[in-house]
């Protein structure tokens, strides 16, 4: 995993981020109780075979990551404590005065921490031992009970595969980006893309096609779970996060956000909707796009006037299917309905 390499481990070390999800690591609960406690006791960790028990993460000489090499409930393994997603300030300074003379310092970037940290849950998730509904009964995981022969998880990775629908939905989304491109400038090889609402990653390869690596996410891990496993999502960009909190987890990093079929909107969760779309626009830079489709008309026109609200200038069209037939119009379908528009860095106080 990208955690060893980072902290310079061998592969066969087992390693445990402190809190149980992604998630989590917002508000990071759980490390804050192994802060307690080793300040309790000092900062003692456990001997080494070799020495070097701590290993400490920095960016420009401040700490952002700790591993500490610890024995719990029968096992020895590293236990990585950090903040880079947390951004809690007070970290840097707790970890300095109860580590700082007796750590190796490695110096890496807080962005190739957060993508370990990604692949770390991914590989977990795909391995099926983060959830509760398919657990194994003989992993444990930190807090969840006891280590168990966890070395061909760490170095396994996820199962690779196919899947020939996914393949006909990218030429769709393919075609649909043509038609973009015609209406808008649009050149996403390079750019930051963050696709919302993913399910399995059957829209995602369209993506990659532009020339771009989004990071993708999903409220449903088991939806996450399968893209993982067929390979159409990537362990180090894909995430099990709640879209209603983008901007609790992301600043204003991404040249566009995209999501496809987004939906189903209903009366009855159509504020929750409302605020992904506006939580989508707080996290794209100045001048940059959001690209939504959706299955039916209505869809579309709530979008639109929750996005203009968001100071968003869009236009919208319908996809029609390739027959463009006038009977094809009252159909609705994957994809039928399009929103693209552009933020232009000016939000009403609202947003």
């Amino acid at each position: 995993m990208r955690l060893h390499n980072l902290f310079h481990l061998c592969p066969s070390e087992p390693i445990f981020l402190a809190e149980n999800s992604f998630s989590d690591q917002r508000q990071a609960p759980l490390t804050e109780n192994y802060l307690k406690e080793f300040e309790n006791i000092g900062g003692n960790a456990t001997d080494r075979p070799g020495g070097g028990g701590v290993l400490r993460l920095t960016e420009r000489g401040i700490p952002i990551a700790i591993a500490v090499y610890v024995h719990s409930q029968g096992i020895d393994h590293w236990l990585v404590l950090t903040n880079v997603i947390s951004k809690d300030e007070r970290f840097s300074k707790r970890v300095s005065n109860l580590f700082g003379s007796g750590s190796e310092e490695i110096e890496t970037d807080a962005s190739d921490l957060r993508g370990a940290i990604i692949e770390y849950y991914s590989i977990f998730l795909a391995n099926q031992w983060l959830c509760e509904s398919c657990a194994r009964e003989d992993m444990p995981y930190l807090d969840l009970g006891v280590f168990v022969a966890v070395r061909e998880l760490l170095n396994g990775g996820v199962e690779d595969g196919s899947n020939d629908k996914s393949e006909e939905r990218s030429e769709r989304l393919s075609c649909l980006f043509r038609e973009i491109r015609s209406r808008i400038e649009l050149d996403l090889s390079g750019a930051d893309v963050l696709e919302i609402c993913c399910g399995d990653g059957s829209a995602t390869a369209a993506l990659r096609d532009l020339g771009c690596d989004p990071i993708c996410i999903d409220y449903d891990k088991c939806d996450i779970c399968d893209g993982l496993k067929s390979g159409q999502l990537l362990a180090e960009r894909s995430i099990v996060l709640d879209a209603t909190e983008l901007s609790s987890f992301f600043g204003r990093e991404f040249d566009c956000v995209a999501g496809f079929m987004v939906g189903p909107i209903q009366p009855f969760n159509e504020d929750m909707w409302a605020s992904i779309l506006r939580e989508s626009v707080k996290v794209v830079r100045t001048g940059g796009i959001l690209i939504f489709t959706f299955h039916s008309g209505e869809e579309l026109r709530n979008a639109y006037e929750v996005l203009r609200g968001c100071g968003v200038s869009g236009e919208t069209f319908e996809n029609l299917p390739d027959n463009g037939s006038p009977a094809g119009r009252g159909i609705t379908g994957y994809d039928r309905w399009v929103y693209v528009g552009r933020w232009d860095g000016h939000s009403p106080p609202a947003l």
